[in-house]
């Protein structure tokens, strides 16, 4: 008689569950839309069968990743939101979803299916607006933010310096940083600054945007 724990299969199926979604994080983040289940299998050192018992397809992994990119950009604002210097907080949270961004392509896949786009922005709009939003009317308040800044430009702001972190990864994979600097210098108020114009898009316009982008 086997004196196998009962617990074994099931503890070994989900280290192999962790695994893949380990190395599907990573596969994304370096691939974006273009990565499959064959890469993943392999980057989790397991084959592609057992890739498959534990996710019937692709988008199966990428909704599980999307709560994964949710909780972290709420815990940028969060963070962000311990910082008691105002501007720097802002500053800070901004600088932190461009990184998280150009380090990470896999949220163009997570926002390439429309239904998950859907949910990805119902979330965002409950749980990290209301911080961003608060951040920046605090730095506006205390004369460190251009007025005429929105939180909901957050994220289209993430995904510009994003687009430079791709379009120069072979060449420079750092220098996405200094555009991010640039960027975010430019949200600070001055006597120079003009009007910005036209008017910012809303948050759902920014994420229809950010789904035609993937």
């Amino acid at each position: 008689m086997s004196t196998q724990s009962p617990r074994g299969p099931r503890a070994d199926a989900e280290r192999n569950r962790l695994r893949i979604i380990g190395a599907a994080a990573r596969v994304f983040a370096e691939r974006g839309s273009e990565a499959g289940l064959n890469h993943i299998a392999r980057a989790a050192g397991v084959g592609v069968g057992t890739v498959y018992r534990n996710f019937s397809d692709k988008d199966a992994i990428l909704d599980v990743l999307l709560d994964e990119k949710l909780d972290a950009l709420v815990a940028l604002a969060h963070g962000a939101a311990k910082v008691e210097d105002a501007g720097a907080a802002v500053r800070d949270l901004m600088f932190g979803v461009m990184t998280m961004r150009a380090s990470d392509r896999g949220l163009d896949a997570v926002l390439a299916e429309p239904g998950r786009r859907s949910r990805f922005s119902a979330a965002l709009e409950e749980h990290f607006v209301p911080l961003a939003r608060a951040l920046v009317e605090q730095a506006i308040a205390a004369g460190e933010l251009r007025p005429d800044f929105r939180a909901e430009e957050i994220c289209l702001l993430g995904y510009m310096v994003g687009a430079v972190a791709d379009i120069t990864r072979d060449s420079d994979p750092g220098v996405w940083e200094r555009y991010a600097r640039l960027i975010i210098d430019g949200t600070r108020p001055g006597a120079h600054n003009l009007p910005l114009t036209p008017a910012a898009l809303s948050f759902a316009d920014s994420m229809t945007a950010l789904g035609r982008a993937g």
